[in-house]
């Protein structure tokens, strides 16, 4: 699917390596440090096609996913602050994703950003071109790189974090792992790829016109 748009979308930097932005090399490779020069790059219709509903008309604007532009208010105000020198993009969190034979960490960036609704101290999350503003209030733990997330599964109220060592697993689960790393590993290797596996079977009214059941992690 990435093959649809005619930037590279690629995440891969290194040997193993994957960069929290759109594209680890060429016009897509923007970050707070070196942001894009217009805001022609978040018009996702027109530079990641692949990440929409087929019946989506490309010729019409989608900024980030949604056609109204104001629906992503605090994100232009995020770049333009930058790009006009109006405000520092200091980072509270930054991680670059890695993949190997034991384990598979996603890239993630967190940027301060004032909202502009009541001047409210928050972040500003970012992941392969996915974006969330965050208010400090209710992620106290945010430059430890920790985010509380407040659903649980079915009626579970919190959320559990299975761990395990992958040296103790036997040879044929130990395999099992390793394979399943590597999907997990694709799936973060190029952002149409990423975005469209993580919004796959997930339709809300912000993410209607995105792909949500091409059944990739499948």
């Amino acid at each position: 699917m990435a093959t649809l748009s005619r930037f590279s979308t690629s995440t891969v930097v290194g040997s193993e390596r994957l960069v929290p932005w759109l594209a680890a090399q060429g016009p897509l490779a923007y970050s707070p440090d070196e942001p894009p020069t217009t805001d022609y790059f978040f018009q996702y219709s027109w530079i990641l096609p692949g990440i929409f509903d087929p019946k989506v008309n490309l010729r019409e604007h989608r900024y980030f996913g949604s056609p109204l532009k104001s629906s992503a208010r605090f994100l232009f105000d995020f770049w333009g602050n930058i790009r006009k020198g109006n405000g520092a993009a200091l980072p509270q969190y930054t991680q670059l994703g890695v993949f190997s034979d034991i384990e598979v960490k996603a890239p993630i960036a967190a940027y301060h950003h004032v909202g502009k609704l009541y001047d409210t101290a928050g972040s500003v999350l970012i992941q392969h071109g996915s974006y969330q503003w965050i208010s400090d209030q209710d992620q106290p733990n945010i430059e430890r790189g920790q985010v509380l997330l407040y659903r649980g599964i079915a009626e579970n109220t919190a959320f559990r974090c299975l761990q395990f060592q992958p040296e103790d697993l036997s040879p044929a689960n130990h395999d099992i792992w390793r394979k399943y790393l590597g999907v997990q590993a694709t799936m973060l290797s190029d952002s149409v790829l990423s975005f469209n596996t993580i919004h796959d079977r997930v339709n809300r009214c912000e993410t209607g016109g995105l792909r949500h059941a091409t059944w990739l992690g499948d």
